[in-house]
This record gives C-alpha cells, sequence and structure tokens, in this order.
C-alpha cells in the first residue's frame, strides 16, 4: 500500500475547506466598521518589482500583500513566474524551479537568508527545493555585483529568501501572523502561522505551515495521456513544516538560533506509480555586533547545518534515495573606504551527495567550496555605483565505483578549479526623472558535481546522462544597459541584456543511444536510452526586459492605472548552430488595475508567443503560444476584534478564466506535453497580521 492514496483521498475534502474560506472573508469584511487604505501599517500594496533596481539594490522584491496573494504557489518556482525576466522549469506544480534569463540549476542560486539551500532540486527537473513559500516573508531577486557577496557561479541570479527565525533588532511585545489560502482547480488547501515575542532583550519566533492539494484540474481542451477523470493524474502533494528561533537582542549585539523542519510528499506527472517523500532538517546560526568605533563597523557570522534526504517510492517501495549532508558559514564585514561602503569576508560550504538505489546515475560526491568576496557601494552626484569581486576554490570528489559497486563509475578521482568573478554597474541621473543604468560582468563557475560524474539512466529526464571529469570552468561575460523613468506614480523601465559563454555547460543530445547499464545499443532497439553528454560549448544568451505602471483614471479615491510586464530571451549554442533548450518565448502581460480606498480590482492577460526555436533532438518539438485571462478582487480590512491592533486582507481570484490549455516552454521536453498549466479555478486567501 502506498502513502500517495492516502494524500491524495485526504486532499480531496479540501473544497469544503475553500468554502469554509470565502465565508469567513465575507464574514469579516460585514464586520469592518471603518475601513483605511494604511489599516496594513507599514505593508503596503507596492506596485511588481522593477526590471532593474540601482547600484547596490536588489534587482527584485518581493513581500507584503504582493507575497501573501502568491503564497499558495506551493513551489519557488511557481511564485516568482511572471516577474521580469523570471520563468519556470515546470515539472508540474510539485516540482519547479525559477529560471532566470534562461538560465537555470546550477547558474541559478537558491539561498535562505545569507547560506545557500542544500537540496538535490538542481540535479534533475524532478526534484523540488525544500523552500515552502509559506514559510518566508521576503524575497530578494540580486544579480550583478550584489549577487557576487553569495556566489560567483550564479550568472543568471541569487534568489534570497528570508524569515524572521533569527531577530538581529529588538522585538517588543508580540506581533504575528495568520493566514489561509485555497484553490479549487487543485483542491488545494493552506495555513500558515508566525509568532514572535520579545521583551527587548530575547526573542522568541514560532513558525509553521501546512498545505494539502489533491491532483490538478486538467484544461478543457488537454487530452494527453496524463489526463484521467478531468484532471492531472499523480499530481497530488501534502507540504508541512516549522520552525523555532531564539535570539538575543542587545544594543549593538544580537546572537541567534533556528531549528526547521519541512516535509513535502508528492506525486511526479511523468510517472503515475511514483512518488517523492521529500525531508529537510536545518539548524541555523546568526551573530552580529554593530557600530563598532574602528576601521571595521559591524561584523556578521552566519552558519548553518542541513540534513536533506529524498526518496523516491515506486508503487510505495523506496526505489532511489538521494542525500545531501553539509554544512555553511559565512562571515561579513562592513567598512566604509574610499567613499565607498563596502561588504566582505569569506563563505565555506561542504556537503556530501549521494543518490542509492535504481537511479544511482551518480557515485557519492563530496564538494568543497572556499570563497572570498568584496562589494561596495557609493554615490556622488548624479551617480551612484557598486563594484563587486570573487574568487572562490572548488573541490568536487567522487568516490566511484567504492561502495556501491556500480563499475561505471569508474575509480575515484577528483577536481579542482579556482573560478574569478567581478561585476561593476553604474547608474546615472539624467534628469529628476530619468536614469540611465548599466553594468558589466564577468562570471565563472566551477563545474557541479553531476555535470562532471554523472554516468547512468536518469528517470526524469528519459536519457542516459554522462559527465565529464575533464570539463572546463564555464565563462561567462555580460553588459547590459537600462533606462529607467519616474514621475508621481507612473513609472517604466527596461533593460536589454547581451551574454557571451566560452564554455557554457549543456546537457546536450549526441544522437547515441545506451542501455540502462550504459552499453553501447542501437536507437532501433527497443528501450535504448537516448544519451545526453555533459559538454562545454560556446554560447550567447540575450534579452529584453520591460515593465511600466501608467495611471489611467484618477478622482478622489477612485483611480485606474494600466500595468505591463514583458521579456523575450534568445539563446543560441553557436557550437553546433542551434538554439539552447527550454527558454521561454517572448512573453507580455497587461493589465488594468481599480482602485477604491481599501478595495483593489485586477484584470490580467498573459501571453505567450509560439516557441519554434528548439533544438533539433527537442522530443516536445514548438510549444503552443497562448492567452490567459486572471481576474482578482483584494480588500485590506480592521477586523472586530483585536481593537484595532490587527490588520487583515482578503482577496479573491478567478484564473484562467476561458480554461485555456497552456504549455510551459521553459520545462522539460519529455515532460512538456504531459503537464499543461492549470485550468480555470477560483483560489481564496485571508491574512491578519498582528
Amino acid at each position: 500500500m502506498t502513502i500517495f492514496p492516502t494524500i491524495y483521498h485526504s486532499a480531496e475534502r479540501i473544497p469544503r475547506r475553500l468554502a469554509a474560506l470565502l465565508v469567513l472573508g465575507a464574514l469579516a469584511q460585514a464586520a469592518v466598521q471603518t475601513a483605511r487604505a494604511d489599516d496594513l501599517g507599514s505593508v503596503s500594496i507596492t506596485a511588481p518589482p522593477e526590471v532593474i533596481g540601482l547600484p547596490g539594490e536588489p534587482t527584485q522584491v518581493l513581500e507584503g500583500p504582493a507575497l501573501f496573494e502568491k503564497q499558495d504557489a506551493g513551489t519557488l518556482g511557481a511564485l516568482l513566474d511572471g516577474l521580469p525576466g523570471v520563468s519556470s522549469t515546470w515539472y508540474g506544480p510539485n516540482s519547479n524551479r525559477p529560471v532566470i534569463r534562461g538560465l537555470d540549476a546550477h547558474r541559478v542560486g537558491i539561498f535562505t537568508n545569507g547560506l545557500p539551500a542544500l537540496d538535490a532540486s538542481a540535479v534533475s527537473y524532478d526534484h523540488n527545493a525544500p523552500i515552502n513559500p509559506l514559510s518566508i516573508n521576503k524575497i530578494e531577486i540580486l544579480r550583478g555585483p550584489q549577487a557576487l557577496l553569495y556566489s560567483g557561479g550564479a550568472a543568471g541570479g541569487i534568489i534570497k529568501t528570508e524569515s524572521d527565525a533569527i531577530a538581529m533588532q529588538p522585538v517588543q511585545g508580540v506581533t504575528g501572523r495568520v493566514q489561509t489560502q485555497g484553490n479549487t482547480g487543485s483542491g488545494e488547501a493552506s495555513s500558515a502561522a508566525s509568532v514572535d515575542a520579545g521583551n527587548g532583550l530575547y526573542a522568541l519566533h514560532v513558525d509553521g505551515f501546512l498545505q494539502n492539494a489533491g491532483n490538478y484540474r486538467a484544461p478543457s481542451g488537454f487530452s494527453g495521456e496524463s489526463r484521467a477523470d478531468g484532471k492531472i493524474q499523480n499530481s497530488a502533494s501534502r507540504q508541512r513544516g516549522g520552525t523555532l528561533g531564539l535570539s538575543y537582542t542587545g544594543a549593538d549585539t544580537s546572537v541567534g538560533v533556528s531549528v526547521g523542519q519541512s516535509r513535502d510528499v508528492y506525486g511526479v506527472v511523468i510517472d503515475p506509480v511514483t512518488t517523492i517523500d521529500m525531508r529537510s532538517t536545518t539548524v541555523n546560526m546568526k551573530a552580529q555586533q554593530r557600530n563598532l568605533p574602528g576601521f571595521v563597523r559591524q561584523i556578521t557570522v552566519e552558519a548553518n547545518h542541513t540534513n536533506y534526504e529524498h526518496q523516491e517510492l515506486d508503487n510505495g517501495t523506496p526505489a532511489t534515495t538521494f542525500l545531501n549532508k553539509g554544512n555553511s558559514v559565512r562571515f561579513a564585514l562592513e567598512s566604509a573606504l574610499l567613499g565607498l561602503d563596502w561588504t566582505y569576508g569569506l563563505q565555506y560550504s561542504q556537503f556530501d551527495f549521494s543518490a542509492l538505489g535504481d537511479e544511482s546515475f551518480l557515485p557519492q560526491t563530496h564538494t568543497r567550496n572556499l570563497g572570498g568576496f568584496a562589494v561596495g557601494k557609493g554615490a556622488s552626484g548624479a551617480w551612484s555605483y557598486s563594484v563587486g569581486g570573487r574568487v572562490e576554490r572548488v573541490r568536487v570528489a567522487s568516490d566511484g565505483a567504492g561502495d556501491l559497486g556500480v563499475e561505471r563509475f569508474g575509480a575515484p578521482s577528483a577536481h579542482q578549479s579556482i573560478p574569478m568573478s567581478v561585476s561593476l554597474s553604474a547608474a546615472y541621473q539624467l534628469f529628476p526623472n530619468w536614469s540611465v543604468i548599466g553594468q558589466l560582468s564577468h562570471n565563472e563557475r566551477a563545474p557541479a558535481f553531476d555535470e562532471l560524474y554523472a554516468n547512468g539512466p536518469h528517470d526524469a529526464t528519459g536519457a542516459y546522462e554522462l559527465g565529464d571529469p575533464n570539463l572546463n570552468t564555464e565563462r561567462s561575460n555580460t553588459v547590459e544597459g537600462g533606462l529607467k523613468w519616474q514621475h508621481k506614480a507612473a513609472k517604466f523601465s527596461a533593460t536589454a541584456y547581451l551574454s557571451d559563454y566560452q564554455n557554457y555547460i549543456g546537457l546536450l543530445g549526441t544522437g547515441l543511444c545506451r542501455d540502462g547499464a550504459g552499453a553501447a545499443q542501437a536507437c532501433s532497439t527497443p528501450d535504448a536510452l537516448p544519451q545526453y553528454n555533459y559538454t562545454g560549448v560556446r554560447a550567447r544568451i540575450s534579452g529584453l526586459e520591460l515593465s511600466g505602471l501608467w495611471p489611467v483614471f484618477s478622482e478622489g479615491s477612485h483611480s485606474v492605472d494600466f500595468r505591463v510586464v514583458a521579456q523575450a530571451v534568445r539563446a543560441e549554442n553557436r557550437t553546433q548552430g542551434e538554439p539552447l533548450p527550454r527558454i521561454a518565448p517572448l512573453t507580455v502581460t497587461p493589465a488594468l488595475i481599480w482602485r477604491q480606498d481599501a478595495w483593489t480590482a485586477q484584470l490580467e492577460t498573459p501571453m505567450a508567443t509560439r516557441q519554434t526555436r528548439v533544438p533539433a533532438n527537442d522530443a516536445a518539438g514548438a510549444t503552443p503560444g497562448y492567452v490567459l485571462v486572471n481576474m482578482k478582487l483584494t480588500r485590506q480590512f480592521t477586523p472586530p476584534f483585536g481593537g484595532g491592533a490587527v490588520a487583515g486582507q482578503w482577496y479573491v481570484s478567478l484564473n484562467n478564466l476561458t480554461d485555456r490549455t497552456a504549455y510551459v516552454a521553459s520545462s522539460i521536453d519529455s515532460m512538456r506535453l504531459l503537464a499543461p498549466k492549470l485550468g480555470r479555478s477560483l483560489a481564496a486567501g485571508v491574512q491578519l497580521l498582528f
């Protein structure tokens, strides 16, 4: 007996909870005495993140109500999908990693606070990142010099998620949030709560979340083999987790620890009998000394230990277990020098990765990374600028056949490299409302353990993957320029970029085939697996990103705004003269937003063109375009309890109103036509802040 049916049948009862959720929202609204636009205090409705920030700032930030309304996404990729320059790998609703400017996997770093999230999501598309959107309070996307604070190899950018588990500033009294959300399209219901309490010197943090979903509803026009009874089979999930944190917050000294656990049990659409049971336990420590009298003004130390386990079950029987255990530590100083504010220091991480069982396409590996970084930012007159550099020493070792007894893994070996990355960004204010922004970056990335040592059949890609222990460091040069304009509530930003790769490490088809044991085999043989090699090629990626918000009408408390977000990416394998795989097409999302006092209504139409630029061996071929229609109504309110110290917000949204079948061009070809986006669905949520 598998655990998956238990998840599915419990999730099927969730629509009743959604009905209760809608009633709760209506009752809360009916009880409102006086509603104000500032009921959420320092948290306010904001426009979506702009395409490019000023030097020394995050490129994009997502927090507050804008984050809450997307926290039912279930995955980090789904939450960020649609932001300027961001798409996702979309291996169904349960495995979905962010893609930035056509770059995914190891080129996009995922960090929790200041340290890397150790998991297996960069190794395989069916592996989810162990970060549930319900557990975070803020997301920053960093590129250019700011990204070098955390990684030099993340040419796509750094996704930094933040929580309040460890307080660095004094906490007085008790504050927190409680929220619940649901979606009829998957029978999904989620709840989360977070409480922070302190006396100004000591602080306690407790949070938890629970999210259940059944098989999601297929669009009416979809008739693929994964459809059963109007739904996409084996797409249900159950997630839960929580964190406990304790901190000391003195006037200039803060130190704290936290322990967090999460568990995610979900189905894999591509295989009706496969379920994944993912567990992660993380222990974090952070200490900070501020307002020092000498050259060094502030010292921050962060450390964590992660124990990650990902077990794939075949009809309830364990088949393959992925383990990733490791430690990270980061030591950062802040000083002023040469007219710039500097952050500099050292970062070390070590982790041991293994894949044991039926899907042993990787030997046991050991990765050690020691990096030094320095990033400065400043301003002078109409100029603002930021500069950064990072050097790393990376060693990746393989145990070879070792205790696994898999002869194709060969003898033990090791690969060592010293990647160095630098970046410079600058902005000049041409006029009071206009700024020009430019950025130059040189990024180097050491080959990852899977790129070096993969050797075996991989179910997620439907191929035999073969790494290359002799791969060279991946190197890229990027130039980008942007224009930013803002006048009162109106704003517009645009950026164009070009990245040239001397050695882009890609998983590319060879035209050859192997059997499951690794022996060469004619591709016409039944069950033959196409051979894909990790290969270094010359590549070029270019693109354009736009974001704008224009007031259309404003009178008294009424206003109507027009917003648009658009992006285009072109990625070329220059060695083989064909497109790089899994690139999102031109996407444009226009929206009309109406506001009156605490009410907000939005109508948006996400659109994507047909993606015909795919490699010759792409099994799914061209990806059709689509036009979707989404509607949302949001209300901020003050509940009748709490004496005015509690603020609230609820929303109701109708997604994919026309029930259009939409495929994701950035997902892997073996999965793309099996998992369309969710069909027509109604979602709702309520959040209370106190």
